[in-house]
């Protein structure tokens, strides 16, 4: 296999990466709410205000409308009770908010619900949730699909809402936790995640787009110029890429969907039609999921290897993720993104975001590099996206270069839309 158009990243590309401010953890989600309440009194509890900011609410008695800045609840026995809000814009989550409400005269503190483990898995994967266990407390959890538990810790799989109740066999006091799970990089709902609908809009006109039908499910949709919706089906006449995310009412599940929306002449190939802008960027993406890096990165190791990739073919693709990246500075570049790909456990959201990371950029190199011989892998730089006030590929890079080296930020969102990019989702059309 010949190598064309190797090209890597001049000294201004890499001081706009190196100096590009770092990106801080959230510090405005805060929940407003009173800290102890009486029982069955309803209280308020209120998230942070935001442009473009979705929402979603988790805890006990929290009322049926929950997708709204504010919202009540009401829980009918004393004890400690955690809630849990989601912030989201755009279809991609910003930050979690937690807030401690202790009812009927019980005084529990934000450390009496501090379940460890991760926020956001991928598919396939498991999470350990653990209760904070002084010994002095007997458990039991409850989650999707009828999940019931009494141990300390539990391993899950299943998106959806965990509640742990826990209970002083000294005092009797009780508290009840809440734990939010998300899964990224496969269906979340049971089912295929498909909006129906047109896949282009004439200038002037509308299009109707329908989510999946549900049973007991609530609808959220979000698209260009600050797009809202709540029904199944909605009309639109802005091209862009539209989100609807189908929440179950019951068990906390949600599939996310994303169709773009095209504009198109009146007469295509005729010449009729409406003229469309000649400088519209058309994206040539065909990108390849962690699973495809981690195959081809293995081959030297006695791995199945990826056909129409060279070991010539990866050892320029490490080289140029590398150097395209301030955070990597490996001595042996195939030892290093191999290893990136496959991070030690114990698997946190840093190294989670971090090997989502390193097959981002490998997508990228390969496309810079001009493969020839097997199947076109490609990102390009210019492609629209939106996490965190990056727009382009180009700035989400240099943005998740800094939260990686910073260790702060939200990297439950950024590993979501990072696995979502490799899988060539929410990026307009790709390869097949």
């Amino acid at each position: 296999m010949r190598l064309r158009g190797l090209r890597f990243l001049t000294g201004a590309a890499l001081a706009f990466l190196s100096m590009a401010p770092p990106i801080h953890a959230q510090t405005s989600c805060t929940i407003t709410a009173p800290s102890s309440a009486g029982i069955n009194q309803t209280f308020t509890l209120c998230g942070p205000t935001g442009s473009r900011y979705t929402y979603e609410w988790y805890g006990p008695g929290v009322e049926v409308d929950n997708e709204t800045r504010c919202v009540t609840a009401r829980v009918p026995n004393s004890g400690t009770y955690e809630y849990v809000l989601v912030v989201s814009r755009d279809g991609a989550e910003l930050d979690r908010c937690t807030k401690i409400v202790n009812v009927g005269g019980s005084t529990g503190g934000a450390r009496s619900c501090a379940i460890s483990g991760p926020g956001s898995i991928q598919a396939g994967e498991t999470a350990r949730l653990c209760a904070p266990n002084d010994g002095l407390h007997s458990y039991r959890w409850t989650g999707p699909s009828g999940f019931t538990a009494t141990t300390s810790c539990v391993t899950v799989d299943e998106e959806g809402t965990y509640f742990l109740t826990s209970r002083n066999n000294v005092t009797g006091s009780s508290r009840q936790c809440t734990h939010r799970l998300s899964v990224v990089g496969g269906p979340t709902g049971g089912g295929d995640c498909d909006i129906s609908g047109p896949t282009s809009i004439r200038r002037g006109g509308s299009a109707r787009l329908c989510a999946p039908a549900r049973d007991n499910v609530s609808y959220r949709w979000t698209g260009p110029r600050n797009f809202n919706g709540t029904a199944r089906c909605v009309t639109v006449d802005e091209p862009g890429t539209y989100t609807v995310a189908v929440r179950n009412l019951t068990s906390g599940r949600t599939e996310r969907c994303s169709q773009r929306l095209f504009l198109a002449g009146d007469g295509p190939g005729d010449g009729t039609g409406d003229d469309q802008d000649p400088d519209e960027v058309i994206w040539d993406n065909c990108p390849r999921d962690l699973q495809f890096w981690r195959r081809a990165f293995n081959q030297e190791r006695g791995g199945s290897g990826v056909a129409g990739l060279s070991l010539a073919d990866l050892r320029a693709i490490a080289r140029s993720v590398d150097e395209r990246s301030a955070f990597w500075n490996w001595r042996n570049d195939v030892d290093g993104i191999r290893q990136a790909l496959n991070p030690a456990t114990p698997l946190t959201r840093h190294k989670q975001v971090a090997r989502q990371y390193a097959a981002l950029l490998a997508n990228v190199a390969a496309g810079e590099i001009g493969l020839q011989g097997g199947e076109r892998i490609a990102l390009d730089l210019d492609t629209r996206v939106s996490f965190a006030g990056a727009t382009t590929l180009r700035e989400l890079i240099a943005l998740t270069d800094n939260m990686l080296r910073a260790r702060r930020g939200n990297y439950a969102g950024l590993n979501a839309t990072l696995t979502a990019i490799n899988a060539g989702r929410g990026i307009g059309p790709v390869c097949e």
